[in-house]
């Protein structure tokens, strides 16, 4: 993390996203450490594993950025934000557990009007550092590493935990099922998420429904088949069935905060949201509702109203 020297921040990370967002949230915390707009804060998410500062705990994986690379981000930005700090003491006459940041400037906390403005001390760190009243607290840049407890190396038979935080979910799928036709269609679907604090609501539910549309997908629609010779019959999306928005429901999503005491922000991470509950969370439902026990995805109509039709199967009568 580097103080420019007009008063932006530029901060690096070492988890290169894939659509998650990593710019915005990383952004918002710095700009709310300094009090800056959002637009103040350059994002490089960009990473060269030859010359960029990382290691193998690094990346984008196990719900890794929100405890792990935010967390580092934080720590960054409030060591930054310390030196900043005592370069305005000296210039405000006040200590530097008295320095304030918001909207820009920095201030006096027992007197508001005892500001400077926070682009004029980001020049003189860079423009002027020896005449600063203490030269080592040229506030120029930061950089942090972050482990947890609980990430060790591998163990002698090569487990390791690679993850410092777990978040948790809860599905509820309501379903009702044409006899007709086999279609599955949702009368209710409910998520409750615990990923501890939540950093951006709105990246977080993109996520969870992100997570949802492939969740749908795969119970009720994606199948990769194979003909009898072991040809791919499927390879192309004229014949890999594929969701749309029209066919994925609009889910309930509730959250629940939970802090996790080990991570600096206590963010948990929501990761792939919901990919891995949904599928199973419908096959239950449809399961449920047809008294059915040797279900598999995915649930097509032609599935299920094979199911339906066979005769030595007894669907229940108030399922379906």
């Amino acid at each position: 993390m580097a103080l420019d020297p007009l008063g932006g921040i530029s901060v690096a990370i070492d988890s290169v996203p894939q659509g998650q967002g990593h710019q915005t949230v990383v952004a918002q915390v710095v700009g709310e450490v300094f009090g800056l707009p959002a637009a103040a804060i350059r994002v490089d998410t960009e990473l060269d594993t030859g010359k960029d500062a990382w290691s193998i705990a690094a990346g984008n994986y196990s719900s890794r950025f929100a405890g792990a690379v935010v967390g580092a981000v934080h720590l960054a930005a409030l060591r930054l934000r310390g030196k900043v700090a005592r370069v305005a003491a000296a210039q405000l006459n006040i200590g530097p557990d008295q320095v304030r940041f918001a909207g820009g400037k920095v201030f006096a906390a027992a007197n508001p009007d005892n500001a400077i403005a926070f682009a004029r001390l980001a020049g003189t760190s860079h423009w002027s550092p020896e005449r600063l009243a203490d030269p080592d607290a040229a506030a120029l840049r930061e950089t942090v590493f972050w482990t947890p407890l609980g990430l060790d190396p591998p163990s002698p038979t090569g487990e390791i935990n690679s993850s410092a935080a777990y978040g948790f979910i809860f599905d509820f799928c309501g379903v009702e099922i044409d006899r007709d036709t086999g279609e599955v269609h949702f009368d209710k679907y409910v998520t409750m998420h615990d990923a501890g604090r939540i950093l951006n609501p709105a990246l977080f539910d993109g996520q969870v429904l992100g997570g949802f549309a492939h969740g749908v997908g795969a119970a009720l629609y994606e199948e990769l088949v194979y003909g009898e010779d072991g040809g791919f019959l499927s390879g192309s999306f004229a014949d890999y069935s594929v969701p749309s928005a029209c066919e994925i429901p609009q889910p309930v999503i509730l959250h629940r905060e939970t802090a996790s005491p080990v991570t600096p922000l206590g963010a948990k991470g929501v990761g792939e949201g919901n990919a891995m509950s949904t599928p199973a969370c419908i096959a239950n439902a449809v399961a449920d509702a047809l008294g059915a026990t040797d279900l598999s995805l995915p649930l097509t109509p032609q599935r299920v109203a094979a199911w339906l039709r066979d005769p030595t199967r007894l669907p229940r009568e108030s399922g379906c």
